[in-house]
């Protein structure tokens, strides 16, 4: 018998996005597959309980209705305390779950107690090292990180008033973007388009050469002190981009940097969902998104991607259906044999922790 699937709304500050969109369930209805969605899911990033009803899905009125009813809970972050209480024991879980942060403890302890599989998105990996659900996800962030800076860099927006792009005599600004994955060149890709002078750091010369060739005429240097300092030493804009799969983001800018950038200058970090990679950083919101620290203006908004709930909805959708159909297909045993990305991206099986990255930050017994 398949298994049946269940999304819910999610409920972290200003957080739009769903799991499922019509058109996800409409496929997913195709194979025969139960799908119970939460009433009001969809509504952030604009889409009905009549959307999510002609699709064919089956709309529960709570969260925890659809929790502990489904085989399969799916989100997008990992459930609160709250929600991880409401999971249905032997079940299943798929989100970006991040179990190495102190903060879910508790939720580790039910994984383990309930005997649930949890597969964490962002470690579901492809036989080519490529992350496909991650990787989705952080390009748009990339893009939106570019299209905020804009915005902020402004007179409007607080900024001293300067354009990204210049103008006929008048340079246009430097851009530096650390980390070469998805959300990185994503970043680079944005903000040479409008005219940014573009360098982009990263320690994987590998990384730096695709994208070298991607991106004509943006700067590349490996993530060393030299060329850090004297890239961070000229930036207008530096984007963080930087993360370490199934780890805390490792620390790269320190206020001896910021002490050396331009007047007026701005820091955004994307890296901020994994603690981020700046000494200064600490989470901010749309509503407040900006502080100042040693002249450097800091942006560190969690789940960018949320800004443009709907487009991100439909990204996410593609990226993960793939991966639900085969689990609806072969059940989550079945699949996680079958299927080498979703296995790799498996941190507990039945209450086992798996994932070595995830023992070694928290100190969990693995194979317990």
């Amino acid at each position: 018998m398949s298994p049946s699937f269940g999304f819910v709304r999610e409920v972290l500050p200003r957080e739009r996005r769903v799991a499922i969109t019509p058109a996800g369930v409409e496929q997913m209805t195709a194979h025969d597959l139960l799908v119970l969605v939460e009433s009001g899911a969809g509504a952030g990033a604009n889409f009905s309980d009549a959307d999510f009803i002609a699709a064919g899905a089956d709309i529960r009125l709570s969260a925890r209705e659809v929790s502990q009813d489904a085989d399969v809970l799916v989100k997008l972050h990992g459930p609160t305390i709250e929600e991880a209480d409401q999971l249905k024991p032997k079940g299943a879980l798929l989100g970006f779950l991040h179990l190495w942060s102190p903060q879910e403890e508790h939720l580790r302890g039910v994984l383990r107690d309930q005997g649930i599989t949890a597969i964490a998105y962002e470690l579901i990996e492809s036989g080519d090292g490529t992350r496909p659900v991650l990787e989705t996800v952080s390009a748009i962030g990339g893009r939106v990180a570019v299209i905020l800076a804009i915005r902020h860099l402004l007179v409007s927006g607080g900024g001293i008033g300067r354009l990204l792009g210049g103008s006929p005599g008048v340079p246009p600004l430097g851009v530096v973007v650390l980390g070469a994955g998805a959300a990185g060149r994503a970043a680079a890709r944005e903000a040479q388009r409008l005219g940014g002078r573009v360098t982009v750091l990263d320690r994987d010369p590998r990384k730096l050469s695709r994208l070298a060739h991607e991106l004509d005429g943006i700067t590349t240097a490996i993530a060393s002190g030299y060329y850090l300092d004297a890239a961070i030493t000229g930036a207008d804009l530096v984007i963080c981009a930087v993360a370490i799969a199934g780890r805390p983001a490792p620390r790269i800018i320190t206020r001896r940097h910021l002490r050396n950038m331009r007047p007026g200058a701005m820091l955004i970090d994307m890296s901020i969902d994994e603690g981020g990679c700046a000494e200064t950083s600490r989470p901010t919101t749309p509503d407040d998104p900006i502080y100042e620290v040693d002249g450097v203006r800091h942006m560190c908004i969690p789940n960018l991607p949320a800004e443009v709930a709907r487009t991100a909805s439909h990204a996410f959708t593609n990226a993960t259906l793939p991966y639900l159909l085969d689990i609806g297909a072969h059940g989550v045993a079945g699949a996680l044999d079958r299927s080498s990305d979703l296995a790799r991206g498996c941190v507990y099986r039945a209450g086992m922790l798996e994932n070595a990255a995830v023992a070694d930050v928290t100190g969990d017994t693995l194979g317990a």
